[in-house]
């Protein structure tokens, strides 16, 4: 067992958890990111080493294990290091894959709703009293704010991402897909590879094992692979939190809890009490006069759609501002007609930027903000360009009052707007 594990990229929201439950096993952890943030900040606190640059002298022959993020590049000087002194490297989902073996684990995966039907299950658990570690790719209020969650039962919950196939790196028993919608396309070029992906994950599962999918049967074809039992959630259960698509995940959730003997009663009385997890419609406590702010993670058309449609479930007369970030130029252009069609439920939209990450100077000559602008406001004339986060947090200074709600959105830097204004 390596005893000294450096991470880099500790500040990321998968890294974070796991180095975060290795220290709280007695491992001597230490890691490097490019600027502090409330994440690595929380890190300090534990004891955790962290320096904010990335360079040669962070590595040493001390260390035993590297972990890194697939965001960071293979000519990193940290990691050419790290190989230049023979310390073995995995990336964030080959370790947890490594770590996932000494466990029953449960992992989440599909293109929307991973977080949320994680956080739930995962609380169901906790309520349970089945003593879980979680893994899960948000902050949960149940835990205190945290994104992880050390156990000492056999269970592990975990969020399993498919961007460059990461979750092809767990053997899980319980394998739950939420659906299968185009994404990650810079990655995976065309959808038919994206489900691919997914049919390979779902051949993994053993026979003794469960493959949970929702009821609506739509990605019931493509888990012909399936060596293992195919359980449709098919309970209703409200969970405490809008939306039809919160219902769609608290099945989810529920027909996991069930196939550990998890009373009914008992599942319905944890899902009640969910209130939801940080960036997926959480109310900020944050209020300008009588307007009010929503902050959430929504970053492709569907999820869009389903968050502000579950907002109007709570504020059906409410004169509500949508303010999205898009995250990729490349996203931004493979999915531009749906992006138009997305905001139907908004009052009106502002796109104060593009947020760029992993793209290519290519991608960003193809898109931009206008062009979204402009794509919205083919359906509806309420979209504008912001003209950036500052410009943007100015207009809800002066026009704040229009508005009974704001809702801020994206998986970039959108919450920084808050400290503008």
């Amino acid at each position: 067992m390596a005893k000294n594990i450096h991470f880099i990229g500790i500040g990321g929201i998968g890294n974070s958890s796991l180095a975060q439950i290795l220290h709280e096993k007695g491992f001597n952890i230490s890691g490097s990111d490019l600027s502090p943030s409330d994440i690595t900040k929380s890190l300090k606190l534990k004891g955790i080493t962290i320096n904010y640059e990335h360079k040669a002298a962070n590595i040493n022959k001390r260390h035993n294990k590297i972990i890194y993020s697939p965001a960071i590049p293979e000519n990193n000087t940290e990691l050419l290091e790290a190989k230049k002194l023979k310390i073995p490297c995995l990336t964030y989902p080959q370790a947890l894959g490594e770590f996932s073996k000494d466990y029953y684990t449960i992992a989440i995966s599909g293109t929307h709703g991973k977080s949320t039907t994680t956080a739930m299950t995962a609380k169901i658990f906790i309520d349970a009293g089945l003593d879980p570690t979680v893994v899960i790719g948000t902050k949960m209020r149940e835990l205190k704010n945290k994104n992880y969650r050390k156990g000492d039962s056999k269970y592990l919950i975990i969020e399993a991402c498919e961007y460059k196939k990461s979750f092809l790196n767990f053997t899980p028993n319980i394998l739950v897909i939420t659906n299968i919608e185009a994404d990650h396309l810079d990655y995976y070029k065309t959808l038919a590879n994206y489900r691919k992906a997914f049919e390979e994950m779902v051949s993994k599962v053993p026979k003794n094992g469960k493959i949970i999918i929702p009821g609506d049967g739509k990605i019931k074809k493509l888990i012909k692979s399936a060596k293992a039992e195919i359980v449709t959630a098919k309970s209703k259960i409200k969970p405490g939190i809008p939306g039809d698509f919160n219902i769609s995940n608290a099945s989810l959730a529920t027909e996991v809890a069930l196939s550990q003997n998890i009373p009914i009663s008992r599942i319905e009385k944890s899902l009640k009490n969910y209130k939801g997890s940080w960036r997926r419609l959480q109310y900020k406590r944050k209020k300008l006069g009588k307007t009010l702010f929503i902050d959430d993670y929504a970053h492709h058309p569907t999820e869009i759609k389903m968050t502000l449609t579950a907002i109007r479930e709570d504020h059906p007369h409410a004169k509500l501002l949508c303010i999205f970030q898009p995250h990729q130029y490349s996203r931004t252009k493979t999915l531009l007609k749906e992006f138009g069609k997305a905001f139907i439920d908004a009052d009106k939209v502002i796109i104060p930027n593009i947020y760029k990450v992993r793209d290519s100077e290519e991608d960003m000559k193809k898109v931009s903000t206008d062009v979204l602008v402009n794509e919205i406001n083919k359906y509806d004339n309420k979209a504008q360009n912001g003209n950036g986060l500052k410009e943007t947090a100015n207009y809800i200074k002066t026009r704040h009052k229009n508005f009974d709600l704001i809702v801020t959105m994206g998986a970039g830097d959108i919450g920084k707007i808050y400290k503008m204004f």
